[in-house]
């Protein structure tokens, strides 16, 4: 997905699979959180911290590898999803899964955040991760019919 709205990205190889790191978020201090999305389907996706004043366009190979070593892979409470026109969306479980002993079952809902484009957020309460198909969850993302999606 290129154009109008995508966000910063990064593309690059390592042991062999193709990866690429999208900024999915900045706050004022500058810090940022980076999704590797991998190529192949079966292989992991990670998440990373973005330090202040990084560009991914100006990583060389050995930063990026750095970067990707870095990550942690994605927790059971998060799924990536790809609706029809290509965007990358993270399916995150919300609620209180963050408390002592609390599992993906316990969250009260999901959020739906496009990481390699600006859309604007999907909140679905009460739905959990474990009920919903990606099919399920990409035609909660996708536009009615006939509407061009957003590029913010």
């Amino acid at each position: 997905m290129t154009g109008d709205g995508a966000r910063p990205r990064r593309s690059g190889t390592i042991e062999g699979a193709s990866w690429t790191v999208y900024e999915a978020a900045r706050a004022r201090s500058g810090l940022g959180l980076g999704y590797f999305v991998c190529d192949d389907p079966e292989v992991a996706d990670r998440r990373t911290a973005l330090p202040a004043g990084l560009a991914l366009s100006d990583l060389d190979d050995e930063a990026f590898h750095a970067l990707w070593e870095a990550g942690r892979p994605l927790t059971p409470t998060e799924r990536r999803v790809v609706d029809g026109n290509g965007a990358i969306w993270l399916a995150q479980s919300m609620g209180p899964v963050w408390a002592e002993g609390g599992r993906a079952a316990d969250a009260v809902g999901l959020r739906l955040c496009c990481i390699s484009a600006h859309r604007p957020v999907v909140e679905l309460n009460g739905a959990t991760l474990s009920e919903m198909s990606d099919a399920e969850l990409i035609a909660r993302v996708a536009p009615p019919e006939g509407v061009a999606p957003s590029s913010d």
